[in-house]
């Protein structure tokens, strides 16, 4: 019984083929919006915690409370750390390696032109880890040893002077001569970006400037698990030297992670809510099409009724056409679904200034795969219910006498 069922809603479909392609596209799209979402989330989750994970063994301690601004920005503030916290932080145990970021001003000169730049001395292995994500417009990174090199950022070497700094190009900083190493992307607006940074090594910043303006201490433990804890208790001992509670805030990156994460999630949900819409159109379509469809064939469930076919045969023909339309529909979502994403992931990669070194790609699940085909039919379902339940209330008589 089923298989006449399905043979003749499939019959019904070919049938009406132009009508029933339109409403199928419907629902293709709506899944194709969601898989695709869904996957560009997957992805940057991805992306962050592959990042991160690297890093989940460090503590960034920062002044005044604001650890992304800090962090993002270079470290731009007026309160510095002193030798006494430096220390401090060294004796506590559970501490593998001390680092620690400084910055300032100066004057900068370049083809006859000088201007104030604000400078971040660092550890370059540090330097790659912060700006890891900011891809480079030419030249390479800082390495360990090296002397009187700098990488500066993409407004520094564009816009600061009448004549563009090239990589190999000769900047004079407080009298000093230093080569542009390397130069960073366009990172354009957000709180991390690289545009206006000179970044040089701590050795070559304390030797230019005479000053140890440390606005960033990175630390490494020794145990993940403790991590929490001793940035608790570093957090602590800081601002008891500043006779502070908010002079320093020690953040680890785990939850910094956890927050990324979930920051991404709540955007997610956000995306494929919008997305939803699409399919609620797409219902609705479905349900039109099917009420349109019993209407034009009135006479025929007439006939069918005549000849012993009961109120639950007439319900399963129609339900079943709606379920063919939309299982159908959210198959091809999801073919979609699958390019749709690598199309977003370039576009976000081109226009939202990601950097060359983004690892960005989508990744679709087989949750996410489950999840189409059940909304799919799902909504198939939902959008066939009353189409069909108003095709078996009507009377046989009636039915067959309908022109």
């Amino acid at each position: 019984m089923l298989r006449d069922h399905v043979n003749l809603a499939i019959k019904n479909l070919r049938h009406r083929l132009s009508r029933s392609i339109l409403t199928l596209l419907g629902i293709a799209i709506g899944i194709m919006s969601i898989v695709s979402l869904i996957a560009l989330g997957e992805g940057m989750q991805q992306a962050v915690t592959g990042e991160l994970s690297s890093l989940s063994d460090v503590i960034v301690v920062t002044t005044g409370g604001d650890f992304m601004t800090s962090f993002g920005m270079g470290g731009a503030t007026a309160e510095y750390f002193t030798d006494r916290d430096i220390a401090d932080v060294e004796r506590t145990q559970g501490i593998r390696d001390v680092s620690t970021q400084l910055t300032g001003t100066a004057l900068a000169e370049y083809n006859g032109e000088t201007t104030v730049v604000s400078l971040t001395g660092m550890d370059p292995q540090i330097m790659q880890l912060q700006y890891a994500t900011q891809g480079l417009e030419a030249g390479d990174f800082l390495n360990e040893g090296d002397q009187n090199k700098i990488m500066i950022g993409y407004t520094i070497a564009h816009s600061l002077f009448d004549v563009d700094v090239l990589v190999g190009g000769r900047m004079t900083i407080h009298g000093e001569k230093f080569f542009v190493s390397g130069i960073f992307s366009k990172q354009g607006m957000g709180g991390v970006s690289s545009d206006s940074v000179v970044l040089l090594s701590i050795r070559d910043f304390e030797k230019l400037t005479g000053q140890s303006n440390i606005s960033i201490i990175y630390l490494r433990v020794n145990d993940v698990t403790e991590a929490e804890a001793i940035a608790a208790t570093i957090e602590g001992v800081i601002n008891e030297n500043h006779g502070r509670k908010d002079f320093a805030t020690a953040t680890t990156m785990t939850s910094v992670l956890e927050t990324v994460q979930s920051i991404i999630g709540i955007l997610q949900l956000v995306l494929v809510a919008i997305a939803s819409i699409a399919l609620v159109v797409a219902s609705i379509g479905i349900m039109n099409t099917m009420l349109t469809s019993v209407m034009e064939r009135t006479r025929e469930i007439g006939i069918m009724k005549a000849i012993g076919a009961t109120n639950k045969d007439i319900m399963s023909i129609f339900i079943i056409e709606g379920m063919l339309v939309s299982s159908i529909g959210g198959m091809c979502g999801i073919i979609l679904g699958v390019f749709g994403s690598q199309g977003l992931t370039l576009i976000l990669n081109s226009f939202m200034m990601m950097g060359g070194s983004s690892n960005l790609a989508p990744v679709i699940t087989l949750v996410s795969v489950v999840l189409a085909v059940a909304v799919s039919l799902i909504v198939g379902v939902l959008s066939s219910l009353y189409p069909a339940w108003k095709a078996a209330r009507m009377s046989p008589i009636e039915a067959v006498r309908y022109e």
